[in-house]
């Protein structure tokens, strides 16, 4: 089966169990939804759960793992990044699903994702605590401004999906300006 059509299995998936819940879609349902034959399916996914398993990696891990170019050092260029990729997997996952289902399919798997969310957020955090570590004086300090950080872009963003918003890039990075140290920028 080429990858076309492992990909259109996989957004057909994702779109039913955003709209089902994963529970309730079966996999004769997904096989409903796409031109492909159940041996074709059965080819890339052994069951619904190896299929579940690709959805989380292409709508969620693959989405919060930094990217492989190469990002700035500079706190506030480096925050700004991370706002921007945040907004960008929102973005991505657009097509699909509002914010709002979009969390909800993420609170409904993350027992099954937890330890890519909590590897993303380690990463993240390591990275931006390093380059704030100068403007603090203090690792520890470092870390935990890091943390703050994140904390207000995935809450604001949390926020306004819960209003029915999509999250906004600006004033992300309004507030991720106001939470660092005047020097940093």
């Amino acid at each position: 089966m080429t990858t076309r059509a492992r990909d259109e299995i996989v957004e057909a998936a994702f779109r039913l169990f955003l709209e089902r819940g994963y529970e309730a879609t079966s996999l004769a349902r997904i096989l409903d939804t796409v031109p492909y034959s159940k041996g074709a399916v059965y080819h890339h996914f052994a069951n619904k759960e190896a299929l579940l398993d690709a959805v989380i990696d292409r709508f969620f891990t693959s989405l919060v793992n930094p990217s492989a170019t190469p990002r700035p050092s500079e706190p506030r260029a480096l925050a700004h990044r991370m706002v921007d990729d945040y907004v960008d997997a929102i973005d991505a996952v657009a097509p699909y699903a509002s914010p709002t289902a979009y969390y909800a399919f993420l609170t409904s798997v993350a027992p099954r994702a937890s330890e890519a969310i909590g590897a993303a957020h380690a990463a993240s955090a390591a990275e931006l605590a390093a380059a704030l570590e100068p403007l603090t004086g203090a690792k520890i300090s470092a870390h935990h401004l890091a943390l703050d950080l994140i904390a207000l872009v995935e809450g604001t963003g949390m926020l306004a999906a819960l209003r029915g918003e999509h999250p906004d890039r600006t004033a992300l990075h309004a507030a991720v300006d106001r939470a660092l140290p005047p020097t940093s920028g």
